[in-house]
């Protein structure tokens, strides 16, 4: 899914995955490799997050249920754990420096959206360029 802060029309996340089962939410980053920019998990519901067992920095945003920002952790090291956020109903983990670099700040408002499938038509060789000819093949990504 893609992060924009709405408020600064920056982009946090382009590859953030959802993270909405316990199971999901408890694993986060443990056992993972550092994410690269642009990666990221959304924590739903979620208040306070902990990097028991991770061997990177992260950088976290609390948001509400309207995806304002409520509190920001800024290259929160291993080892750690947040205090509990009142009000929070998603936590965002993205690389360290990504919360300088979108100049993200408390009260700004973000959104996120599925990335959309999309389907390409792939022609046979010598075939008309036509879609709709009998030798187009439809490949869907779903």
């Amino acid at each position: 899914m893609r992060i924009t802060n709405r408020t600064r029309n920056t982009l946090l996340g382009t590859r953030v995955a959802p993270a909405a089962t316990f199971w999901s939410r408890l694993r986060g980053y443990i056992g993972r490799t550092r994410p690269k920019q642009g990666d990221g998990i959304l924590l739903v519901p979620c208040d306070a997050i902990h990097t028991w067992w991770m061997g990177f920095d992260l950088d976290v945003l609390f948001l509400d249920d309207r995806g304002r920002v409520l509190e920001l952790v800024r290259s929160l090291r291993p080892w750690k754990r947040t205090r509990k956020v009142q009000g929070a109903r998603y936590v965002l983990e993205v690389p360290a420096e990504t919360i300088d670099a979108s100049g993200t700040q408390v009260g700004d408002e973000l959104s996120w959206r599925e990335q959309e499938p999309y389907t390409i038509s792939v022609l046979s060789p010598g075939s008309a360029q036509d879609a709709s000819s009998p030798n187009t093949r439809r490949i869907s990504t779903r």
